[in-house]
């Protein structure tokens, strides 16, 4: 009878039981259907902009001013992820949201301390806990198990831990494990020590207390019951136990990277991408940016610096230094320099050389004059005032003289020049519209930016492609195209690396090719050097436009140059070209030997002998014998005798001639056609 009692009430307190569960579940619907859980906090993340190996360059706080990163689990260290669920949530991938064990004793503890003593929280419950925080009572407790329900009804287990390695606090703007990592450790969780994962783990349960930078001893307490607690379940050996017991705890923090700034914040103005993938190598940019900060103190006073690095085959910049200093006091550092367009001074003279080997209007070795010329009122003059006379195009190219150059961009034609300049580096600022000699000396408008593509162009032997500061994923999207040909930039570029590295520096393989520029009063001071596989242009100067010293770019940028290229050949190699400079430096053709029309008349085809008219006769009974010289002109040399054509391979011979009238012709490789007229004699002698 007792028995049966026993039984029925039994069934009634199941039947009661399932009751209640059943109405808690259908009350959880209900609650779900009008009031739905959603993962949307963990979406406002900080802003990442990625170097070209997915590193960090440049983050930012997300809306609310925290540090909080969205982890890829796939990456964080195995270790963490088991003293995490050991230590927090053993059962995390077998119950549904809620523990019920440790709920009841968390229970048993809140009826037996009148307070709370162990939250029961399973890691879901924290997730609830994290999205909408609630003060630590009963109600709450039974708003997050609710809640714990519906995330778990509508996330998978990876999603409910990444949102909780997102949000979980590390103290004060610290959130998530990625930030934590960074900022306690200095670097991402990917690879972490015993010791750091259980300091990792710990943190969260009291943020503020267990800071190893604020309270040393709680925190090594806090991370060792991790570690302990670890052991005993078997997740560590006792080896790495012991050893992780005794590693210190770093009491300071590191900072976010901020690389690249100007050229981030600038990316970052897109507020459509939390994560954006340049093509920037974290490593030149942090070494080159500490460089550029320690050179600060040697520039002339009140100015900055801008660099460009660019890999040449893919016309990616893997550096970007708008100036070397973006908060600095002493100049306006924020203003980023690679974008602003000042006047390039005779950085551009490669360009209008190329432009005349294309052409053929000159050769490397053709000669032309240094002196004082005028072009209707324009009287340009060189840097030094001096003029040195008759010169190669290579000399004049390689100390910059501005008469050649302005000499021949006047045969290449001002506009012409400009219209090319304009597809090689982006179009140019060209005073009221109209290209004008001037520009060959600086007289326009251009970005380090655009003068870089010219030159990288220079270095890929006129193939012509847009810079990079993004990396994607669509093909074909940058397409070289040819304004220069090979063989120009080829003369060209031996021409440049054959110019003296400046003072204590030293240019091995003729590795660096390079041209500087000193703009008008002294405002700007260019550097733009190329090697096989890399390019670099240096702009020095105030931000303001105001003179700077009386100096020039090779004693100011140049040697700025020269360090960066050592920096990037110790990181990552300066290949050699492939040709030697002495490839292009041939005799010209006769025709471009001299450019100037005053050295070619000098030049000019003439005869020597004979005179024209001359009259000749036989001292005996045969023909006269009459001596034919000439000088000058362009070989090879086209002879017609009487009008017709005879072979003469040499400027001086003899030629016999019979009675009567003849004419001598010659005709020279530039066209030059010159003729004498010669009467012979009847001979002083009577046939037999």
């Amino acid at each position: 009878m007792h028995t049966l009692k026993w039984f029925s009430w039994l069934f009634k307190g199941l039947k009661w039981i399932l009751l209640a569960i059943v109405s808690f579940f259908v009350f959880v619907v209900f609650v779900d259907i009008i009031y739905p859980v959603n993962l949307d906090k963990s979406s406002d993340t900080s802003r990442e902009v990625l170097d070209s190996s997915k590193k960090w360059l440049y983050v930012t706080t997300n809306s609310s001013q925290k540090w909080r990163f969205k982890p890829n689990l796939d990456k964080l260290d195995p270790l963490y992820i088991k003293m995490l669920l050991n230590f927090e949530d053993k059962h995390f991938y077998t119950h549904y949201g809620v523990n019920p064990l440790a709920l009841f004793r968390a229970v048993f503890l809140l009826l037996k301390n009148g307070h709370i003593t162990s939250g029961g929280s399973t890691i879901t419950m924290q997730v609830a806990r994290l999205l909408e925080p609630k003060s630590r009572t009963l109600t709450s407790k039974i708003v997050e198990i609710i809640r714990a329900i519906q995330l778990e009804m509508h996330y998978s287990k990876k999603e409910i831990l990444q949102t909780y390695l997102t949000l979980a606090p590390y103290g004060g703007n610290i959130e998530g494990v990625k930030a934590a990592s960074w900022h306690f450790f200095g670097k991402l969780p990917h690879s972490l020590s015993a010791s750091q994962c259980a300091m990792l783990v710990a943190l969260p349960k009291n943020p503020e207390a267990y800071r190893p930078d604020h309270n040393p001893i709680r925190a090594k307490n806090a991370r060792d019951r991790v570690l302990k607690q670890a052991f005993e379940n078997g997740i560590i050996s006792r080896f790495i136990y012991r050893k992780a017991l005794q590693d210190t705890l770093e009491d300071e923090y590191y900072f976010f990277p901020r690389y690249a700034a100007h050229l981030s914040q600038k990316l970052l103005k897109n507020k459509h991408k939390k994560l954006i993938k340049t093509t920037i190598d974290a490593t030149l940019q942090k070494q080159l940016e500490q460089w550029a900060k320690l050179r600060a103190a040697e520039l002339p006073k009140g100015s900055s610096m801008a660099l460009l690095l660019v890999q040449n085959s893919t016309s990616k910049v893997k550096t970007y230094i708008g100036s070397n200093n973006m908060f600095s006091k002493k100049f306006p550092g924020f203003i980023d320099m690679v974008t602003v367009v000042r006047s390039p001074g005779s950085a551009l003279k490669p360009f209008i050389y190329a432009m005349g080997f294309q052409k053929h209007i000159i050769h490397p070795q053709t000669v032309i004059l240094d002196k004082e010329v005028s072009f209707g009122n324009y009287h340009p003059h060189n840097y030094n005032r001096k003029f040195k006379g008759q010169v190669s195009i290579t000399e004049a190219l390689q100390n910059s003289l501005n008469i050649p150059a302005v000499k021949v961009l006047f045969r290449v034609g001002a506009g012409e020049f400009i219209e090319n300049l304009n597809k090689i580096c982006g179009r140019v600022i060209v005073p009221k519209g109209v290209a004008t000699l001037p520009v060959a000396l600086g007289g326009l408008g251009i970005s380090l930016w655009q003068l870089t593509q010219g030159y990288v162009s220079l270095a890929n032997e006129g193939k012509v492609k847009s810079l990079r500061v993004l990396e994607t994923s669509v093909k074909n999207n940058n397409k070289a195209i040819n304004v220069l040909d090979e063989q120009s930039i080829h003369m060209v570029t031996a021409i440049l690396r054959d110019i003296p590295p400046p003072q204590s520096f030293i240019n091995r393989a003729n590795k660096i090719a390079y041209k500087t520029g000193t703009s008008y009063g002294y405002r700007d001071f260019w550097s733009m050097g190329y090697t096989k596989n890399y390019t670099i242009g240096i702009w020095v100067g105030r931000a303001d436009n105001r003179p700077v010293i009386k100096a020039s770019a090779r004693q100011i940028a140049t040697p700025l140059m020269f360090e960066a290229f050592s920096m990037v050949d110790a990181i990552k190699g300066l290949k050699e070209w492939n040709w030697s400079v002495k490839s292009v430096n041939h005799a010209p053709p006769e025709v471009l030997k001299y450019f100037d029309k005053e050295l070619k008349n000098q030049n000019t085809l003439k005869f020597l002998y004979p005179k024209d008219g001359a009259k000749y006769q036989s001292a005996g009974c045969h023909e006269v014998t009459v001596r034919v010289a000439i000088d000058n002109g362009y070989a090879p040399y086209f002879w017609y005798i009487d009008n017709k054509p005879t072979k003469v391979e040499k400027k001086s011979i003899q030629l016999p001639f019979s009675v009567g009238a003849h004419s001598i012709t010659v005709i020279d490789n530039s066209g030059t056609t010159i003729q004498r007229n010669i009467w012979v004699n009847m001979p002083d002698c009577q046939e037999l």
